[in-house]
């Protein structure tokens, strides 16, 4: 199997790029979503982007956002996957594809009961993220996963302590850890290289 991607989510700050650009995740996030307290602008976003390592990809955090919102960014080449992680539902993203073919879309899932697993397991997505619901930085009930045979990307309440059991209980195909590499509400160097070196040697 290969290894297990990594994706540090909800940058914000400048500095929040140079620690990812040091630690070399596979993946970083940019949340577009006004409720979010890591939301950022396009403008922001544009430069964040810019000053991010060409060889980690860039993803937009979408919560039923307007398709012109998601194009816009597209079209101006800052992100280069779409996380969905509202209401989303296959017709949605079927018709975002006629609009960006070539883009990638990962849609998200809260995970509280096996119901919740049939919907993940039929989406249209072309990967599915299992999470506790955005933002909560709680693991949800995983043993409700141990069937779940679709490629899946494992978040929430993910830290230095316990990503590598979760890696090899279900090798997940990434993993995606926010406020387990945060200090006081903001990014902390330290824990991002921490915990993506952790990854690396699970």
């Amino acid at each position: 199997m290969d290894r297990t991607k990594i994706k540090i989510c909800g940058l914000s700050r400048l500095c929040d790029i140079e620690y990812v650009n040091l630690a070399m995740p596979d993946y970083a996030g940019f949340v577009f979503w006004e409720q979010s307290r890591r939301n950022v602008s396009i403008k922001k976003a544009e430069k964040l982007s810019k000053a991010l390592d060409s060889s980690i990809k860039s993803v937009g955090i979408f919560v039923n956002a307007p398709f012109e919102k998601i194009i816009n960014l597209c079209d101006k080449n800052i992100i280069d996957i779409i996380q969905l992680h509202g209401s989303e539902d296959n017709e949605y993203i079927a018709k975002l594809r006629e609009y960006i073919p070539k883009k990638v879309i990962w849609k998200a899932y809260k995970v509280c009961s096996k119901e919740d697993l049939k919907a993940a397991e039929s989406s249209a997505a072309d990967v599915v993220l299992l999470d506790n619901g955005y933002g909560t930085g709680k693991c949800f009930d995983w043993s409700l996963i141990e069937e779940f045979t679709r490629p899946f990307i494992l978040a929430g309440g993910l830290t230095q302590e316990n990503i590598c059991d979760a890696i090899r209980k279900f090798q997940p195909y990434a993993v995606d850890i926010s406020s387990g590499v945060e200090s006081e509400g903001v990014k902390d160097k330290e824990k991002i290289l921490k915990v993506v070196t952790t990854v690396r040697n699970c």
